[in-house]
């Protein structure tokens, strides 16, 4: 594959090398190959790529994709086009493909499955028939997060991009109560204290409560104080760790940041969210 005089230095040979968990991307879209072949000079040190290998890397991006629900599979797609009770060619005709493409997608043993473009658009149909009238951006906003590549749309879709810290503390539940704030779900501890999380102009945004049966640490957010539908966070606790969570969506305003977990409310020091899609309509 490789042991050829390196086209950089020209001095040097270009080995084959094997690396483990090589980081690269694949389309514009990070990717790390678990066991990646890549030839390396060995005098300036200058990489070197296979076509080959670089190939084998795109069918392993491909599957990966896949494998976690963020491209549709060859099943899933004739799946879409049978519901809708329609042939191959008219199919084709629907999206603005050819009879050729749709054949080349539904194949059970494909090695490329079809562009990110024409996925976005079978899925549009596909939800479209089941379920109606539905929001394109926001759709499409929401499925670029799914992939890892927020996009930031207008002021009213993701417009909401800036890193947002939490500060956690420690109120008097009476306190809170008096102010008349809405937290059916806080509990109090022995000292009859509240854990909160804060934002760095002091706005209440909601509390941590600990779910002892699950032993999960949620945090649980004022009624539409965010507006925030999916985010990376990052939980810094008292022990000095920090705990990383990628693509965590958001349901009732509640955000599950640490899973089976010891922590509790007490450890929790901080929460910084990333927001990858906000609410589309006004919240």
């Amino acid at each position: 594959m490789f042991n050829y005089k390196c086209e950089e230095c020209g001095k040097g040979v270009v080995r084959e090398t094997g690396l483990e968990d090589y980081k690269t991307k694949i389309k514009g879209r990070p990717f790390v190959v678990e066991k990646a072949i890549v030839g390396i000079c060995d005098r300036c040190g200058a990489r070197h790529f296979d076509a080959s290998e670089t190939k084998r890397w795109e069918r392993l991006y491909n599957k990966k994709l896949e494998a976690n629900k963020l491209y549709l599979s060859a099943e899933e797609i004739a799946e879409v086009r049978r519901d809708l009770v329609l042939s191959m060619e008219s199919f084709a005709s629907l999206l603005g493909c050819t009879r050729q493409s749709i054949y080349n997608w539904e194949k059970k043993d494909r090695e490329t499955p079809q562009s990110r473009m024409a996925d976005l658009l079978i899925k549009l149909v596909r939800d479209s028939a089941k379920d109606g009238r539905i929001n394109v951006l926001e759709f499409l906003v929401e499925e670029a997060a799914n992939i890892g590549t927020p996009v930031r749309v207008g002021n009213n879709v993701n417009a909401q991009s800036d890193p947002i810290r939490l500060e956690i503390k420690r109120v008097p539940r009476l306190s809170l109560e008096e102010s008349n704030t809405d937290m059916p779900l806080a509990a109090s501890d022995e000292q009859g204290t509240v854990v909160v999380a804060e934002s760095n102009d002091k706005t209440f945004r909601g509390f941590l409560r600990y779910d002892f049966s699950t032993a999960n640490l949620w945090l649980q957010i004022l009624h539409d104080a965010l507006c925030l539908k999916a985010i990376n966070v990052t939980i810094a606790t008292n022990d000095q760790n920090q705990i990383d969570r990628k693509n965590v969506a958001i349901e009732d305003n509640a955000i599950p940041l640490i899973l089976e977990t010891r922590y509790r409310e007490r450890d929790i020091r901080a929460i910084i969210m990333e927001p990858l899609a906000v609410q589309a309509k006004k919240c």
